[in-house]
């Protein structure tokens, strides 16, 4: 079993980083971090299923809920540049208090979207721990594909991606999968929140394929 709580990163209430943990009852020594995209919250079903799935192997997990939709004032939508900025800011300090939480000896990051672009920054991070697993689901690989060098250094990463995501770029992958060619999982036909457009049953059959294939994944580390 696990209980509910949260981390404070900040005794500044306009720098708090919402965030759930996730903490097991019994000892572990892994953490995953799971990492939202701008409209795709950490409720929505695939992170929520990934979420369950780390719990399942008996990590503790961290669910980030940082909202980039408006500034932080609260006034208006914040600019893109400024987004990425706070991001990397915001899951690096999050994840340096996570990591002391207990001894941890692995850490996976799972980011979607948006949360994606934070995974390469915690991989040079002055944190604890730095990420061995990593999961990049629609990942933005036109940004990505400039930090290939840094995203190579994890160990382990899987990137998942539909056909018709509008980030979907083979050649792009083609040079991300150059040192491990078995770590894309491409869907025909999916979009950017990996569902078929009015085929709900389809998109279902597709969830479960994703988890599947990340909980495969964690459990071949």
């Amino acid at each position: 079993m696990y209980s509910y709580s949260s981390i404070l990163a900040s005794n500044d209430p306009k720098l708090a980083i919402p965030n759930t943990f996730l903490r097991q009852d019994a000892d572990t020594d892994h953490l995953a971090l799971i990492l939202p995209g701008l409209n795709y919250t950490c409720d929505m079903p695939l992170l929520y299923y990934a979420s369950q799935i780390m719990l399942e192997a008996g990590a503790d997990v961290l669910q980030v809920k940082y909202d980039y939709t408006r500034s932080r004032s609260g006034s208006s939508a914040s600019p893109l540049k400024e987004r990425f900025g706070d991001l990397q800011t915001d899951v690096t300090q999050i994840a340096r208090v996570a990591l002391v939480q207990r001894d941890y000896k692995h850490l996976t990051v799972i980011g979607k979207s948006l949360g994606t672009l934070a995974i390469p920054k915690l991989l040079k991070a002055d944190i604890p721990l730095h990420p061995q697993s990593c999961v990049y689901l629609t990942p933005i690989l036109n940004e990505l594909i400039h930090l290939r060098d840094l995203i190579q250094t994890c160990p382990r990463n899987l990137f998942v991606i539909g056909t018709s995501d509008r980030y979907y770029d083979p050649g792009l992958i083609s040079q991300l999968r150059i040192f491990q060619p078995d770590n894309f999982l491409m869907i025909d036909g999916v979009n950017h929140s990996l569902e078929v457009p009015q085929d709900t049953l389809r998109s279902l059959e597709i969830l479960k394929q994703v988890i599947v294939h990340i909980q495969d994944f964690v459990h071949t580390d």
